[in-house]
């Protein structure tokens, strides 16, 4: 199955957070979301982490929010289940379109098991 890695890139903290934090936030997020992507692989399945995106906007240099947005909903109306990590504005986002497509949501590794073997 492929499956959309969703979770939150930045803290959900509700706090004011310097620059140094917010990009830490960002990296020991998008490195969760690779250690989950690597243990759904492993189960079998092909995993698309959407955080990665900032590898090609960081060689664009000129991605605006719109253009991650574009590509990841991209390969979530194509992907066969959605793997929900943590919730933000943009998960949530993610959620309503896969509902809308019937894509399957899952929460956990469990629930995504299930759908491989019914």
């Amino acid at each position: 199955m492929r499956v959309y890695i969703a979770g939150a890139l930045s803290s959900n903290e509700n706090t004011t957070r310097s620059p140094s934090k917010v990009v830490t936030d960002y990296i020991q997020n998008l490195s969760y979301m690779c250690q989950v992507a690597s243990e759904v692989r492993r189960m079998g399945h092909f995993p698309y982490v959407p955080c990665l995106d900032f590898l090609l906007g960081a060689i664009a240099g000129d991605w605006e929010e719109n253009d991650y947005r574009d590509i990841s909903t991209s390969f979530l109306e194509v992907c066969d289940a959605v793997l929900v990590l943590s919730l933000s504005n943009g998960v949530r986002g993610e959620i309503q379109r896969a509902k809308e497509l019937s894509i399957p949501i899952c929460y956990s590794h469990t629930e995504l098991m299930r759908l491989q073997n019914p």
